[in-house]
Formats: C-alpha cells, structure tokens, sequence
C-alpha cells in the first residue's frame, strides 16, 4: 500500500505540493492536470493551489483536480465517475427533505412524541435527517443498502433498533423508537413512490460506485487521498482509500502520525475514542495496515521547514496519552522537554470580551512581521463575533470562515422583522424596528419615508398601544387633530397598506405555508421599493443576496409539502427555515463595501484542518466548548449506539483532540486562550490544557503565560485620570424662565440641572414605546374621577344629593376617567375594585363634612397664577389645584390627592414639598380662579390607594396661623430661590443638596450623575 505521513511540526499542504511536483517533474506539464487530489474541505483545496502557486516560483502551472472528500455527494461525485452514477436516482432536495420529514413529524399528536409548534417539528425533522445520514454512512445493513431500496433498508435498521429496546427498557425510549418507525416507513415509501434516494444514502452508493469504478479500471494518473483520515471518516470512504492506496499511481497521505512515539501504545490508542489518534488507528486498521507500512512523504524533504520545534508534537503526544502509555510522566527529564515550549503559550483571560481583545491583539501583533499569516481557530462562533469586531479598532476586516448566519445578516434580519412584526398586529416595537430597517421604505424616497416614520413614532406610536393592525393604525392616525401632519401620516398609512397586501394580517383560518411564503416575500419586496429600484434588486443586491435568493427559491417547494397551518406560527417556522444557513462574513462597522484583510482569518475546526501560519490563537479552550459535551442525541442512548454499531459519542472529542493537536503545531507562535468565565458563569479549563500543565508540573515546567490579556486592558486604561465635575450651566438672564408653577419648586431646589434642561432647554421625555399604563396613569384617573365627582356634589341642593345618587355620580365618574385614559381591559378590571372603594371612602368622607354645613363650596381643577415682585423684576408663580373648599366660616381649606407616599409635616416646612403651602398663599391673595381671597385655615393630602385602607385624611397644618406662617415661609424661600436663578446668574448645578431627592430622574443621563457622583464621594 501507499501510505504516506506528513510530520505535525511541517506545513502540511505545502509539503504535499512540494512532493507532487517533485514526483512529476520529468513529466510534461500536462501530466499534472491530469492528477487528482482528495482532501477534507474545500478550504484546505484551496490552500493547496496556493501551496502549488507558491512552489512554482512564478512558473505557469495546469493544476490538478483538488476535490473535497467531505462534499462527495452529487457534483464532486458526478465529476469523478459519471458513467456509473449514470444510474442512481437523484437523491432528494435537502430542503425538500426536510419539510416531508416535518410534516410527518406534525401529524403525529404530542402524547405520541410529537412536537407543539410547526418550529419544533422543523428542527425535530433535521435531528432525524441527521440520524437517517449516520445510520446510512455507517452502512450497517450493507447488502441491502448496495440495492438503493430505501423502504426495505429502512425496516432492516428499524428492526434492528427495535431489538435494542425490550419491554425492561425506560418508557420513554419504546415512545420514541415508535415514533421513528412511523417516520422513517413513511419516508422511506415517500422515496421510494418519487424514486428517489436520501441524502446520505446517495452519498454511499456515490462513494461505492466511485470506488468500483477504480477497482475495475485503476486510472493511469495520479490519485492522492491527503489529510482524510484526520476527522474520522465513514467506511465508504475507507474503502475508497483502500483502493486509493493500493492504485499503481495512488497514494494515502496521512497527518501527524508518529510511529515511533506511538508504537508502544498503538493497541492502547485505537481503543480509546477520545486520544487525537484513534481515528486514525482505527483508519489503518480498516484498511488492513500497520503504522509500519506508513513512509514518511517524500515531499517533506523538499520543503523548507518553518519554525515550529520538532519537540513540540513529541510534548504534546507525552501529555495526550492514554494511561497505558504513561509511564515516562514519572521520569523527570525537564532539559528533553523544555525545546518544546518553544513559542507556545497560555493566554488566561478573566471573561470572553477580555479574551477577544486580547486575541485581537495579538492577531494584529503577528502582522507587524512582513508577510506573516495569522488565524484564530475556535469553534464559539460568539468569541469569533467578538474578535472579529475588536480587530476593527486595529483597522483589520478579518474574514470568518463561518460566515454570517443567514437570519442575522441585513437583509435576513428584514424578512424577519417583517414576519414579526405583522404576527405582532403592527404593535409599536416591531413595526418601528421594521420601518427603521435600511432597507424599508415602501415605494417612497428613503428620506420622505423615515421624515414619515419618525412622525408615526412621535404622533401615534409613543405612549400607551393603538389598537392593532392596518386598522387600528388608521384609526389611531385619524383621531389626530388636523393639521400639516396628519396627510403626511395617512399617506404612509397607505403605502404600507399597500406593500402589505395579502401578509397585512397572521390571524384568522389556517394557510398552506407555501402562500404565506409567497406573500411574505411580496410584502418585503414592496417594502424595500424605492423610486430609483425596485424592491427585489435592493433585497437581494447585498453580499448575502445570493445566498438568500438561492435559499429561499429552494425553500419554496419544499414549503409546498407542508399541510396548511396556523399562520400565527409562520414567524417562528420562517425563523427555523433559514436557521444553520450562513452568508459571507460582512462587518457593518467596517463597512460593508470593505476587504478582509489578506494574511488575518478567523476560522473553525473544519475549515482550519491541514493550513500552516506564522501565527495561531487556539480560543475558547474551555470544557463544553472546545471540547463540546458529548451528546448521544435524542434518539437512542450511550448503551443503544454501541449495540446499534454507531460511533460512540466520546469520538468527536478525538476528532476535535486531534484537531487541537494538529493546530498547536500549525505555527511557530501558537496561543492556547482560554476565558474564567463566559456568559457571566465560571468555566473550567480544557482537559489538554490540563493534562499538559499537570505533565510539565511534574517535570518542573511551566507552560509560558502570555502578556496579551494584561496588554489589551491597557488599550483602554487612560494615561491620566481626571475626575469629572458635576455639570453647572449658567445660561444668561435672558434666557431663564420668568414664570415657575408650585411643583417646580422642589425640582429647583434639589436639582436645578433637571429644572435647567426642563425650563431653558425645553426638553421633554419622549413617552415609551408600547407604554404600560401604570401608577401615573391610576393618578391621572383618580384625580379626574374625583373632579367630576366633587363638582356634581356640590351642586346638590342641600349640600348632599343622598347616598345612592352619590354613589352613582361616582360610578359614572370612574368609568368616564377610566376611558378617557383607556388602559388594558385587563388593568382596567384591576383598578376597577380599587375605585369602588376609593368611592366608597369619599362618598362617607364628603357626606359627613356637608351633611353638618362643615363645606359651603367646592372649586376643583382651578388655575391660578400669583406676580412675585422682585428687586431685579419679576416672575409668576403658576398652580393648578385639586382643590379648595370654602368652609363653613368663611375660611378656605387647600386639599391635595396622592395616590402614592404622602410628605411629612417637615417636608412641607423645610420646602422638600412646598405645594401646598405656595397655593395656600395663593388662595390668600385671591390668585386662584373663581376662589374668593379669604384666610387658609387647614392644608389636608387625601391619601386615594384603594387598597386595604381605601383612603387616608392627612390634615398637614389645621390652624390658620400655621397655615399663614408656612405659606409666607414658602413664598420668602421661594423668593430667595428665583432671585438665585430665575433673576439672577447663579449656575444651575445637578444635585447640589445630597440629602435632597427630586420626584423623579428623567434628566439624570443629561447631567450624567454615575460619572461624577462617585468622583466626589456621592451615593
């Protein structure tokens, strides 16, 4: 046989091009084209014309075929023995398979082990596409799967699972084999009715057919199988490399064997599924080898080796072994060792942004040496997400190789804000983040369109919900008061209306879900027309256009086999649909428009297999990531696999040991990174990561801490700290306010910045999206329940109309307070009761006190407005009461309703509540409409929560001096207060009194309290 190695500490691919162009150098150029070379990715083919490239030193080559192993299903295989595959049936769509699986899967009801949702049943049908490939690739009913027959192999396995799964056996396990035997029957009749064959079946015979073919007919050029036996492989394969190997111009290269380290425990390597080598092991026994046979690749010799320490593969061999092949741990020999720590170091980051910015770091490190090649190989797509944007801050694109998941790029996202919010009833969120897409414009210029939009948000949208849909919105635009505005809205009203079309509304009887496939792709192309292009052009113009297009327009039949559904399902199973499909990696920070940087990649486990750097991060070396769990999968346990004659799960963590062997010796600088926590939980290290530091511990070594985490954190440490000072504008007299209403005098007492940006800046918060209609909102009811109350009351001829009238007076009062703020009929319900006996509470309050002539008069809701002469001008201090009663002698009482936590008697002495006392000035001097000026003698807060304690009367102040002193004490304090700011240039300093607390903190961002509160010591 013709079995050859490439050694770890070489550079795999260009040894390989070396040897094959030695091997052919006598030949006519020709002669090359002619060969065919077999590897595991399309990447690594990739790399190998590079590799070709590079060793012709500027010559001019026809190179040879470089086929993906991996990818030998239908066109790789078409291209290598057409006549023979001639006469297979085409194997089915993926797509296609998928939907038949999930509507199969959606007829089965969920005692049975059937899923609830549409989307469940999708990704339930891919996990048992997934098995349906193993148990074919496995092959473990050859005789029967050589005749292409899916139903009669399909009873075969399942018979055979069957077997595995006695009476004895847990429940659940009997549930789930039934539920695979219906599917799988059916499937396999549905293949067999269409003459058809399954993916992974196809991809056997291709393979087998493939392999007849050059076992009857050797071909007279070069066949070289190189790198395949890395990740495992299935035994159609094996026997492929079989007869590759034994071909007179064939060859079996290898990777990172070493026969002689591993000649004392080989027996003990192919028995243990999580050492690097067992696939391998297990390889050449499949092929009837011995590691023996296998010959070191002539082209190794020819190639100028890089950097990387021959000691370093032998290091990590020592500490990967399996326990029979332990024995030299306990010899001390740290001199023999120690070259093969050599450029290799640990990075320990305390979490995984830390890691990616250190990754980052030294990725932009490796550059500073000419024409150096630097690559993180990770497979946690989110610390490639994060490294890929941090190496941005350094000016560097870098291209991941694992792309960009289909439904997270720009146009991806689109349809799926689409879906959502339609599904949504057009609610607030969804449909700004929809119209506010890039892409979204309805027909419209994009500037008219947002110029609309912005006014829908600010018009319609902020506040408490409108009601749903095309027509509540209508609705919600039309209640609008005239004005420049409201065409402006009913236009965009229209335009939407009209892209919408047939996907305006996910309710009502079910649909086929290729029709709302169809129409949701309609609505989004109408949505995303401009004047200038249409609306499909702009959809799919983008980097991820094709792949898009292409996914959607096999998508299309495949959602034709699915029954017809609950269109309110459609989001999430659309969602599901374009789940696992990934476009070229964009970076919109950099710009979408911008290159990847030529020597800096980001790769995964796959795609990184047989490539050399000058640098290499190995990230997230953490248990559960890399290695990932083992999983047996969801249809047969530990125990069932091995009976069934499956792999065992434990042999993907050799794959990947194999993968981080072979990757550790990729470079002359290899990084080991790891984080302590991800996710804010704490992680535990790789098990290599731990096995190597235990081994070197014992030897008196330490793996080499690498600087780049502590680095990184100095990126962003500045080289001089300097506290910030609170903000004190000091705008001029001209544009301070010359009139201040009684409520904002506690805010210009203890925060003048928040009265500042209220008052000068005139800026307001905008109301929340989508808002919950909470406390404020029950006040703003209550009070208006009250004022309508209150003023039928009082003109009831002798002074009280009884208490059933009283009592019905309230009940309509409620109600109409209730609607006009128009909260959830849900939260209406809940306040309901809370008003009931909150009547309940004034209706015996205000019989006692007129029944007995204590209240002449009642006056609710009246503004007043109060001229406060000044040495530097003047300024009018503003009210709005809840109410003033006229007592019986002639004196007024000044009343206030809370619905929350009621002042202190202090509070209103010391002016942190200083209402009160302000209009009971203001009442003295006549300044509050239709109330007669006459002496204050009480200040009262009715406390309204409906709770328990329906109400609460809290007389602040009862005697008529006490009133007249804290009202002129307010007036004075405020006097001093506007003679400081509203007339004078003091500077209005953001939270100058730390014992004081305003009402609320809308404005606290604008003075950004967090960053200079603890500056000064400040809770």
């Amino acid at each position: 046989m013709n079995l050859y190695d490439i050694p770890a500490e070489l550079p795999f691919l260009d040894c390989l091009a070396a040897g094959v162009l030695h091997a052919l150098k006598d030949a006519p150029p020709e002669a090359l084209a002619r060969a065919t070379i077999l590897l595991p990715t399309r990447r690594s083919a990739r790399g190998l014309r590079d590799a070709f490239l590079a060793a012709a030193e500027g010559r001019a080559l026809l190179l040879p075929r470089m086929r993906a192993l991996a990818g030998l299903s239908t066109e790789d295989a078409d291209e290598l023995a057409l006549p023979a595959l001639l006469d297979l049936p085409p194997a089915v769509a993926p797509l296609t398979r998928q939907a038949v699986l999930t509507g199969m899967v959606m007829r089965l009801p969920p005692r049975h082990g059937g899923p609830a949702t549409p989307e469940q049943a999708w990704g339930l049908a891919a996990e048992m596409a997934r098995l349906f490939d193993e148990v074919a690739l496995e092959e473990k009913d050859p005789d029967l799967l050589r005749q292409g027959n899916p139903l009669a192999y399909a009873e075969a396995w399942l018979a055979r699972l069957e077997s595995l799964v006695p009476g004895e056996q847990a429940t659940h396990w009997q549930i789930t084999t039934t539920f695979l035997r219906g599917v799988a029957t059916a499937w396999a009749g549905w293949l067999e009715e269409r003459e058809l064959l399954d993916i992974g079946l196809r991809r056997v015979l291709a393979l087998r057919a493939q392999t007849e073919a050059w076992r009857q007919a050797p071909p007279a050029e070069p066949i070289i199988a190189a790198g395949i036996g890395v990740g495992g492989t299935i035994p159609a394969a094996v026997e492929l490399l079989k007869v590759v190997a034994a071909l007179p111009h064939g060859a079996v290269v290898l990777h990172g064997l070493d026969r002689a380290a591993l000649g004392q425990v080989w027996d003990a390597v192919s028995k243990a599924p999580t050492h690097p080598f067992c696939s391998q092991a297990r390889l050449l026994a499949e092929m009837g080898a011995e590691a023996r046979q296998v010959r070191r690749w002539p082209g190794c010799g020819l190639h100028q080796p890089r950097a990387v320490p021959e000691a370093r593969p032998a290091l990590l061999e020592m500490a990967l072994r399996p326990p029979e092949g332990m024995a030299p741990w306990t010899v001390p020999a740290a001199d023999g060792w120690a070259p093969g720590l050599q450029g290799l170091q640990l990075l320990a980051a305390p979490d995984a942004q830390a890691e990616a910015a250190a990754i980052a770091l030294l990725l932009r490190e490796a550059l500073e040496k000419p024409g150096a090649r630097a690559a993180l190989v990770t497979p946690d797509r989110d610390l490639a997400r994060r490294v890929s944007a941090e190496l941005i801050r350094h000016g560097i694109i870098a291209d991941d190789s694992a792309g960009e998941p289909l439904g997270q790029t720009p146009t991806g996202a689109f349809l799926r804000l689409l879906a959502r919010a339609v599904a949504e009833d057009l609610a607030p969120v969804p449909l700004l983040a929809l119209l506010k897409h890039p892409i979204c414009a309805a027909g419209m210029a994009r500037a008219d369109f947002l110029d609309a939009v912005r006014l829908l948000e600010r018009r319609v949208l902020r506040g408490a919900r409108p009601p749903g849909g095309l027509g509540g919105l209508r609705a919600a635009i039309e209640a609008l008061s005239e004005g420049a505005t409201k065409p402006r809205l009913l236009a965009l009203h229209d335009a939407l209306s009209a892209a919408l079309g047939d996907f305006a509304s996910l309710h009502g009887a079910p649909r086929p879900p290729a029709d709302l496939l169809a129409a949701h792709l309609a609505a989004a192309e109408a949505l995303a027309t401009t004047p200038e292009a249409p609306g499909g052009l702009r959809l799919y113009a983008a980097e991820e256009g094709e792949v898009l297009a292409s996914h959607l327009a096999d998508l299309a039949p495949a959602m034709a086999m699915l029954p017809p559904l609950d269109p309110g399902a459609w989001p999430a199973l659309f969602d599901a649909a374009i789940e696992g499909i990934a476009a070229r990696s964009v970076r919109a920070q950099a710009g979408r428009d911008a290159g990847a940087h030529p020597r800096v990649e980001i790769l995964g486990l796959l795609e990184a297999r047989l490539l050399a750097f000058d640098r290499v991060v190995l990230g997230a070396l953490d248990e559960t990531v890399w290695p990932l769990a083992t999983d047996p999968g969801p249809w047969m346990s530990r125990p069932m696999r091995t009976q069934f004659g499956l792999p065992e799960p434990e042999a993907r963590i050799g794959r990947v040991c194999m993968d981080f062997f072979l990757f550790a010796c990729a470079a002359p600088d290899a990084i080991l990174s790891r984080a302590a926590r991800r996710g804010g939980a704490p992680t535990v290290p790789a098990r290599w990561i731990t096995r190597l530091e235990t081994f070197l511990s014992g030897q008196g070594l330490e793996l080499p801490q690498s600087q780049a985490a502590r680095l990184a954190a100095a990126l962003d440490q500045p080289a001089q700290v300097l506290p910030l000072r609170r903000p004190s504008p000091c705008p001029p007299a001209a544009l301070r306010p010359r009139e201040i209403s009684v409520t904002e005098v506690a805010t210009l007492l203890a925060d003048p910045y928040a009265f500042y940006a209220r008052r000068v800046l005139d800026l307001r918060k905008l109301d929340p999206l989508d808002a919950d209609v909470g406390a404020l909102d029950y006040g703003i009811i209550v009070h208006a329940a009250l004022a309508r109350f209150v003023r039928d009351v009082s003109t009831a001829r002798a002074g009280w109309p009884g208490d059933d009238a009283a009592r019905a007076i309230w009940e309509e009062a409620a109600e109409e307070a209730l609607a006009a703020q128009g909260p959830r009929p849900a939260l209406a319900a809940f306040w309901r009761p809370r008003l009931s006996r909150i009547g309940a509470f004034v209706i015996d309050l205000e019989r006692d006190m007129r029944r007995d002539g204590h209240i002449r008069q009642s006056w609710v809701e009246r503004d007043g407005r109060l001229d406060l002469p000044r040495p530097r001008g003047k300024v009018t201090l503003k009210a709005r009461a809840d109410r003033v009663d006229q007592l019986g002698d002639g004196t007024l009482a000044v009343l206030d309703y809370k619905t929350g936590t009621l002042p202190s008697p202090d509070d209103l002495v010391d002016g942190t509540a200083p209402q009160l006392p302000l209009e009971a000035a203001m009442a003295w001097r006549g300044a509050i409409q239709g109330v007669p000026d006459s002496p204050v003698r009480a200040l009262t807060y009715w406390k309204l929560s409906g709770g328990e304690t329906a109400g609460e009367v809290k007389a602040m102040l009862t005697e008529p001096e006490e009133v007249e002193s804290a009202a002129e004490d307010a007036l004075d304090r405020l006097g001093l207060l506007v003679d400081r700011f509203l007339l004078g240039d003091a500077p209005f300093t953001a939270r100058p009194h730390p014992a004081r607390s305003t009402r609320g903190d809308d404005y606290d961002h604008l003075s950004r309290v967090a960053e200079w509160a603890d500056a000064e010591g400040d809770e």
